[in-house]
């Protein structure tokens, strides 16, 4: 039953955890936007796959970080700055969490985009069609996998930034921020080549 689904379960405690968080540092634009993208992509769903997508199915509810990614820009026009003295970024300094989970999700998403290029140029056929698979099981299908995956990118950061560097964890530095990407990147192609093999049982 889709309601006692972990990816389903874990999806919605991702999503009600961060919208909460997010409302209450009174990040309203951050919220609505997020809001307004489920919204929107769930009428639009209707209209292209009527009967399988739509607010009325869960579906939609599987990519809360999708949603999440693309309303993190008002996390940015806001509480995002070039630190004083050029080196690095400063986020919000109230509210670590969501530095860390905006930084995060972007980390996550550009990684994602640049496997997938890499997917396309390097691949064809068959094997290409396997390998997208696994990588919509990854971000729709099974978003535990994501889920985890980027809880371990921001405590890796907050370790780094905390205990390594001795440093606040609203910022920030350029070397830091590529390592995310790489170390990002690097979790999503072992996990998708675990999912691959599933597919290929």
């Amino acid at each position: 039953m889709i309601l006692l689904h972990l990816d389903f379960l874990s999806a919605l405690l991702y999503a009600a955890v961060f919208l909460f968080l997010i409302f209450r540092a009174g990040m309203l634009q951050w919220f609505w936007a997020s809001i307004a993208l489920w919204l929107g992509i769930s009428v639009l769903g209707v209209k292209l796959m009527p009967g399988m997508w739509g607010m009325t199915r869960a579906a939609p509810l599987f990519i809360p970080h999708f949603y999440l990614t693309l309303g993190s820009i008002f996390f940015f026009i806001g509480y995002w700055n070039r630190k004083t003295d050029g080196n690095g970024w400063q986020a919000d300094p109230e509210h670590p969490l969501l530095g860390l989970f905006a930084v995060s999700n972007v980390s996550m998403t550009l990684a994602f985009v640049g496997i997938c290029a890499l997917v396309h140029y390097c691949f064809s056929g068959t094997v290409q069609v396997f390998v997208f698979a696994a990588l919509l099981k990854l971000y729709a299908l099974k978003p535990v996998y994501w889920f985890v995956l980027q809880f371990v990118l921001m405590a890796v950061a907050y370790v780094h930034r905390c205990g390594i560097d001795r440093q606040p964890p609203s910022t920030f530095g350029g070397s830091q921020l590529r390592l995310g990407v790489l170390a990002a990147m690097l979790m999503q192609v072992a996990v998708t080549a675990m999912l691959l093999a599933e597919i290929g049982r």
